[in-house]
């Protein structure tokens, strides 16, 4: 691979959640990474999320050392060549996740994308790796959509739950955090027969209403609503915890704390009281995905790897067939004599369309690396 990707990082497998919450970032502090080492870098994506911190990158520089540089030492895994782009198409679709095929990651990539386009830290390499990587993630989730397991966090925490209380039928549940979530949570919890109330700190710009038979509670009451619920399901994207065990009394209650936050929502400390029982990302486990399935889904990947690479191979050539197009079309305007500019544009039109025929017909009757040598060659001799 001409392309040299590297990836960085670390994520549930590597690091448990106490770890992973240091090297979490918001918004501001992934832009804030991404200007900090762009001038070092060709190209850059930050993924950032509850499960994972990994920096993709095309650079000389490795991103285990740009990572270090911002965020100080830590104990990072390092990949490259064909490694990343394996591991990028993977994350999409859910193999790298803690719950198997989950449906977030798509648009947290989507997100990590378009913030490092925002900062003019990506071009056509990573672009084209994520949104084919997106791309083939959904079709994953398409094609395997009767797989039965469950396909979001919040879904594993209601499973959970349900598990714990035995039926969820009339236990009252207080959800902290109305974004996706949250929202996903509370729902579930309805559906289970839960009376679930839920903080909300302002109107989503969405525009999106909380499911029916949720009732909203402002934020700064979190902590009375806390008393009178036996179940907590918190899921915000506070960088500190928005429960902390010396703001609330011990009152001996019994108490089932879920936190699907990373930075945690919930304070560790409320883990020493007997009658709590507080489950975090890494406490919900990792059920793996049954062979048979998992074999398949590798082998629809491979495909669309595939047809990423037959890009890139073509991606390489570009600089040397424009070369070679663009000396074409000098020698035939200066041999015709064309003098005025109606001349020399239609005299450069139909070179390109004559060039391009003859490059890219190249490719069609020998191997990628013997067509890559002969247009290297070709720009190397017009250049001379």
């Amino acid at each position: 691979m001409a392309v040299e990707f590297k990836i960085a990082g670390l994520d549930y497998r590597s690091a448990t959640v106490g770890v992973r919450e240091k090297f979490s970032f918001t918004e501001s502090g992934r832009r804030a990474l991404l200007r900090e080492i762009a001038p070092r870098v060709r190209e850059a994506v930050l993924i950032s999320t509850c499960n994972r911190t990994e920096l993709v990158v095309v650079s000389e520089e490795e991103p285990a050392w740009l990572l270090q540089r911002v965020c100080g030492e830590g104990s990072f895994f390092s990949l490259s060549g064909e490694a990343v782009v394996e591991r990028v198409f993977e994350i999409a679709a859910g193999l790298h996740s803690q719950i198997p095929l989950e449906d977030q990651i798509l648009g947290q990539m989507k997100e990590a994308l378009l913030l490092a386009r925002q900062e003019k830290v990506c071009g056509a390499l990573l672009g084209q790796l994520f949104q084919r990587a997106v791309t083939a993630g959904k079709e994953i989730r398409t094609k395997f959509k009767a797989l039965p397991h469950e396909a979001s966090a919040a879904a594993v925490a209601c499973a959970e739950a349900s598990a714990f209380y035995k039926s969820l039928k009339g236990v009252r549940a207080l959800v902290v955090g109305s974004g996706e979530m949250g929202m996903t949570a509370a729902k579930l919890l309805v559906e289970r027969g839960a009376e679930v109330r839920m903080t909300q700190r302002r109107r989503r710009k969405d525009g999106v209403r909380p499911p029916s038979g949720v009732t909203l509670i402002p934020y700064d009451s979190r902590y009375e609503a806390l008393r009178e619920c036996s179940l907590v399901i918190c899921a915000t994207a506070s960088p500190h915890c928005v429960l902390t065990a010396g703001d609330f009394a011990d009152d001996g209650a019994k108490r089932l704390m879920i936190d699907l936050a990373v930075p945690r929502d919930i304070d560790p400390a409320f883990a020493e009281r007997p009658s709590v029982t507080l489950v975090d990302m890494d406490g919900l486990g990792c059920k793996a995905l049954p062979e048979g399935f998992l074999r398949e889904i590798k082998k629809s990947l491979e495909a669309n790897i595939k047809r990423f690479h037959e890009w890139l191979d073509v991606h390489e050539c570009v600089p040397y067939i424009e070369n070679i197009c663009s000396f074409a079309e000098s020698e035939m305007i200066h041999g015709l004599c064309c003098e005025s500019e109606e001349e020399r544009l239609r005299v450069k039109e139909a070179s390109r369309a004559m060039m391009n025929k003859l490059l890219f017909s190249m490719k069609k009757g020998v191997d990628m690396d013997m067509a890559k040598k002969c247009y290297r060659a070709l720009s190397k001799g017009v250049q001379a």
